[in-house]
Order: structure tokens, then C-alpha cells, then sequence
């Protein structure tokens, strides 16, 4: 039975196991974290003072076992998502797209996985695509990679003019003036109405560098 559970869980969702019963030796586990597929430490405090980190274009600075950490600490159902760091980080290298925001912005959109708002699970719309509010559920994806791809192709869309590398699957792409939003916060008023839309999302990122002790 527990073998079962760990299986469904998958590989990164069981790393941030060991991450916690690294205990309470901090020195111990942010090593861990660094080890673990994030930038070397002498690399992200360049990246975090250059004022980079809401460049919707570029590479992200965290493991999936920090993104996973983040994801705990908010009561997200790792049983089921435990998978979302790794295709996140994938799917955003292959378009050039800083995975950091875009995971953080799931995380909003999402509100941690518990889909409390007009977006439901079974449409693998984590960035809610199509969702303008009053019940307006937005569009849906076969699977969960395939709506964390049309995400990133969404972001794409306003950070930059060049093309796509993988086909395209976001439905609203032509819809969007390309190149107008390179800024994590050109988005508010753009992907959202809310005008404090970009806040959220970087209070959200502020909080995932603070959890990965960046700053």
C-alpha cells in the first residue's frame, strides 16, 4: 500500500519528503535544495539583483523540490501534482520562459492547486485560459502537460515575437498582440482585469525565493 501511494505520488513529490526529514539543520537542507537542480549559489544573487526575476523571458533559479516545498506549505495536493515542477521546468525551457512566473502564476490562477474558482481540475487550465469571471470556466486541455504548454505558449505570446518552437495548442494565441507584456508587470490588465494582478503573482515569487533562502 505504501509503495502504491508513493508510486502515484511520483519521484519529485517523494524527494520533498527527504527535504523534511532533513529536520532542522537549515545549512543541511538549503544544500540539499542547491543540489537539486537549481542554480549554484554563486549564480542567483547576480540574477536576483539585476532586478530580472519579472523578465517573463529568461530561465528560472529553482529546483522542482523548492517549487514542491512552496506547493506544501499551501496545502496543495502533491498526491495528485506532484508531477507540475518537472513539467513546468520542461515545458518552459523549450519556449525561453522564466518557469518561475509561470509556476507562480499557476499558483494564483489555481489558488495552490485547490481550484476554488470558476476553472475545475478536469480542464488542465492552470493558467485559467478563457476564464473572465461569472462562471465563465474557460477552455480545457487533454492533459495536464498540454494545458501547462498552452500557459506557456500564452506567456510567450506577450513577452516576445518569436515563434513558437513547439506546435501550437493555447486556442487564444492569435488573439494577442504580440510582444506587449515582456514584463511580469505588463500582464495586469492584459491576462487579468485585476490591476494587481502582477502584485499577486510577485508576492507569491518573493515568497518562493524567500521559502529557497535566495534572499
Amino acid at each position: 500500500m505504501r509503495r502504491k501511494r508513493f508510486l502515484q505520488m511520483g519521484a519529485s513529490a517523494i524527494a520533498i519528503l527527504v527535504v523534511d526529514r532533513l529536520g532542522q539543520n537549515t545549512v543541511q537542507a538549503q544544500d540539499f535544495l542547491y543540489s537539486s537542480g537549481g542554480l549554484p549559489r554563486n549564480q542567483l544573487c547576480p540574477q536576483i539583483i539585476t532586478g530580472k526575476i519579472d523578465h517573463l523571458i529568461g530561465d528560472g533559479i529553482t529546483s522542482e523540490i523548492q517549487l514542491l516545498r512552496l506547493l506544501r506549505l499551501n496545502n496543495s495536493p502533491l498526491n495528485i501534482y506532484g508531477d507540475l515542477p518537472t513539467i513546468y521546468r520542461e515545458e518552459a525551457a523549450i519556449e525561453g520562459i522564466n518557469y518561475d512566473i509561470a509556476f507562480c502564476q499557476m499558483c494564483l490562477e489555481t489558488g495552490f492547486l485547490q481550484f476554488d474558482g470558476d476553472v475545475k481540475p478536469e480542464q488542465n487550465n492552470f493558467g485559467g485560459i478563457g476564464a473572465i469571471g461569472n462562471g465563465i470556466r474557460g477552455d480545457s486541455f487533454s492533459e495536464r502537460r498540454i494545458g501547462v504548454r498552452a500557459q506557456i505558449q500564452h506567456l510567450k505570446a506577450y513577452a516576445t515575437t518569436k515563434p513558437l518552437v513547439q506546435p501550437l495548442v493555447d486556442p487564444r494565441f492569435h488573439l494577442i498582440k504580440r510582444g506587449t507584456a515582456p514584463l511580469l508587470s505588463q500582464l495586469s490588465g492584459k491576462w487579468a482585469e485585476d490591476l494587481n494582478y502582477d502584485k499577486k503573482i510577485m508576492a507569491i515569487l518573493r515568497r518562493l525565493y524567500q521559502l529557497s533562502g535566495f534572499f
